[in-house]
């Protein structure tokens, strides 16, 4: 097609010599300007001919051109689901000491259960109080129950700070890693059968990390804390 066009623009360039004004001559018809006409149309067909080869040569150049953009774009399109997989993983950002506090519980009263839903690794920071000024001691005590989504198992990790202490990151450890859906943390100090007059209250910081490391955003674990157990 491209070939044709770059014929034609010759053509309309010269319409005196051109192939259709030579195509009526008849045979008998010899004379010097028929073969003026002759060298003219030999002359009209080498630049036609040159047109057409120097077309061909922009066309190839045009097609390498078109078929560099395609296999760039689908480079770029395969970088693109490279990342989106790269960004469905699992990386903790927050710090235990940026953990969201999430409330409080008593370590040795009824109070209302504390928790938090997320589909993400993070960090999170409660406080165990001790309510119970009786002559008869009382330890302090908590359950954290951190229930994982269908298809993804997330761990915890549970950290208490020092009695009367800022914060728990850094303190004692317990965790939970079972394959199931649900990971349990109980833990338990403080006071015997006497009271000793201390506030033995402390800070928990919690870690709930994926165990194989992805994550789906919208499937979300639940963890809850109740106190006093």
């Amino acid at each position: 097609m491209l070939a044709w066009v770059g014929l034609c623009a010759c053509a309309a360039g010269e319409p005196q010599k051109s192939a259709t004004t030579f195509g009526t001559l008849g045979p008998g018809d010899e004379s010097s300007d028929g073969g003026d006409d002759e060298d003219a149309t030999t002359s009209d067909d080498a630049e036609g001919e040159a047109d057409v080869g120097e077309m061909g040569e922009s066309s190839s150049v045009g097609d390498d051109e078109t078929t560099g953009g395609d296999s760039t774009s689908g480079d770029e399109s395969s970088g693109g689901a490279t990342e989106d997989t790269g960004d469905s993983s699992c990386i903790n950002e927050v710090m235990c000491a940026t953990a969201t506090v999430i409330g409080m519980v008593s370590g040795d009263e009824s109070s209302p259960v504390i928790g938090l839903d997320g589909a993400e690794p993070t960090w999170v920071s409660f406080q165990v109080t001790e309510d119970n000024d009786s002559v008869t001691g009382e330890s302090l005590s908590f359950t954290a129950t951190l229930t994982s989504p269908p298809g993804v198992d997330f761990d915890l990790y549970v950290y208490r700070g020092a009695e009367g202490g800022p914060t728990g990151c850094g303190g004692v450890l317990e965790q939970s890693t079972s394959a199931g859906a649900s990971d349990v943390v109980h833990m338990s100090w403080g006071e015997g059968g006497l009271a000793n007059g201390g506030d033995e209250r402390a800070w928990v910081a919690a870690e709930i990390r994926p165990k194989n490391g992805v994550c789906d955003p919208a499937l979300s674990w639940t963890l809850v804390v109740e106190g006093d157990t």
